[in-house]
C-alpha cells in the first residue's frame, strides 16, 4: 500500500497525556548509558536549579513515539510499522523535559516521497506541556519497508 497524500497535515494526537516519572528517566538514561546525576539524583537536579530530574534530550523520542505510533496504525495512512526504520530524527527544545511533566503530543505529516524505491515520510511532532506551553518539536524521517520480492 503507498502513503496516502490526503493524510499530509493531518493531525495525529497521542490518546493521553504522557506522564514524565523518575522511573522511566532514569531507566531512559540508563539505557542510553548516562551517568549524568541530573538524570539521577533529584537532590542534584535541585540543586543544579531545576525543579526535578531532567530527562535526557532523546527522552522526547519516546513522547513523540506516542503521538506518531498513531501514524503508523491508521490503515489509512498506507505506513505499516512492519519494516519501517528511522532515517532521522531532530529535536529542538523550549525546555528541558523533566519528572513530573505531563505532555501532550500531535505529529503531522509534512512530506512523503519515495527514496531507494521505498516510501518515506516526514513529520513534525510538537509536544506541549498540562499548561500548553511549548516544551519540543521533533522532526522525524521514517523510511517504509523494502519492497518485496517480484
Amino acid at each position: 500500500m503507498a502513503l496516502n497524500r490526503a493524510c499530509l497535515d493531518r493531525v495525529f494526537a497521542a490518546p493521553e497525556p504522557f506522564l514524565v516519572t523518575r522511573a522511566a528517566v532514569r531507566a531512559f538514561a540508563a539505557a542510553i548509558g548516562d551517568p549524568n546525576p541530573l538524570y539521577h539524583d533529584p537532590v542534584a537536579a535541585r540543586a543544579a536549579g531545576h525543579p526535578d530530574l531532567l530527562a535526557p534530550p532523546t527522552f522526547a523520542a519516546l513522547v513523540a513515539g506516542e503521538a506518531y505510533w498513531q501514524l503508523l496504525t491508521d490503515p489509512e495512512f498506507g505506513l505499516p510499522p512492519e519494516g519501517t526504520v528511522h532515517l532521522a530524527q531532530w529535536f529542538g527544545f523550549e525546555r528541558a523535559l523533566r519528572a513530573g511533566d505531563e505532555l501532550a503530543a500531535e505529529a503531522v505529516p509534512e512530506a512523503m516521497d519515495r527514496q531507494a524505491g521505498r516510501d518515506r515520510v516526514v513529520f513534525r511532532t510538537t509536544i506541549d506541556d498540562a499548561r500548553g506551553g511549548r516544551v519540543a518539536t521533533v522532526r522525524t524521517t521514517l523510511l517504509g519497508p523494502a519492497p518485496g520480492p517480484g
